[in-house]
């Protein structure tokens, strides 16, 4: 589960708790997705969402593409004014990603009053759906006026979640009053988990790709001192084990690391 930020402690649903909040039967859930969940205008909305997402691939530490397309395809797909995305990881104060521009302000005005819906999302692990944020004023006073500074007058955040990992939420923004349906709120919770999937993913492929990186330095650099060793054994007819001791003395004579011995010698024709 992702760490607190914000004092939030993601809070994390069942898809059986999801199908029971959306009014889908336990036929449903078995059947066609789009069959279930949606009728045959939203079936059309779920198919424009998820082309903004198709070809996708996770890229290592890569999460500028992830967020664009999910914004991209919300907003398509919604008609909305545009989409921002708060994420919450390992403790960190909180990354937005906003189109437009101005919807970060909104978003990150929830920073230093702890309070707005993305943060009430996060919290207790679904959907805030706010048709007129005018109307929240006196439970988000800073966010409500942010908002109302940017012409935002709808909002819908979605938490953004993989399995039992929640990355994040995502801000759905409109300029008139809105009425959030509940195949809104469906497509744009799919678009969520997908995007939180993919950053997951490169987050993971980040990390594999730091420990190859370390062990073929290590690797590397122990092959580097086995060739030192044999120059230095032959060139004083001793065993490289002794020879090993003699680089290590000369490392620590001049305060250097064995390695940097080793690459002298190599490379540079050192001999000690």
């Amino acid at each position: 589960m992702a760490a607190d930020c914000f004092g939030v402690s993601p809070k994390v649903h069942t898809m059986e708790s999801w199908q029971m909040r959306c009014g889908i039967s336990e036929a449903d859930a078995r059947g066609s997705p789009v069959q279930g969940w949606f009728g045959m205008s939203d079936s059309e909305l779920l198919v424009t969402a998820l082309s903004g997402l198709v070809g996708l691939l996770p890229e290592p530490g890569d999460l500028t593409e992830p967020l664009h397309r999910l914004i991209d395809s919300a907003t398509d797909a919604l008609d909305l004014a545009g989409c921002a995305v708060l994420l919450v990881a390992d403790g960190s104060s909180g990354v937005v990603t906003a189109t437009p521009a101005a919807l970060a302000d909104v978003a990150l005005s929830q920073r230093s009053s702890a309070r707005g819906p993305a943060l009430d999302a996060l919290r207790h692990g679904e959907p805030v759906a706010v048709a007129d944020v005018r109307e929240r004023h006196s439970s988000w006073p800073e966010y409500t006026s942010v908002a109302a500074r940017h012409g935002v007058r709808a909002v819908a955040e979605i938490p953004m979640r993989s399995g039992t990992t929640t990355v994040g939420a995502l801000g759905m923004y409109a300029y008139d009053p809105r009425e959030w349906t509940e195949p809104e709120l469906s497509v744009g919770a799919l678009l969520a988990g997908i995007a939180a999937g993919h950053i997951l993913t490169a987050e993971r492929l980040r990390a594999q790709q730091r420990l190859t990186e370390q062990l073929q330095h290590a690797l590397d650099s122990r092959v580097l001192v086995e060739q030192a060793k044999g120059v230095i054994a032959n060139a004083r007819s001793t065993t490289p084990q002794a020879a090993y001791e003699l680089i290590r003395a000369h490392a620590r004579r001049h305060r250097v690391s064995v390695h940097a011995v080793a690459g002298g010698i190599i490379e540079l024709g050192l001999r000690i």
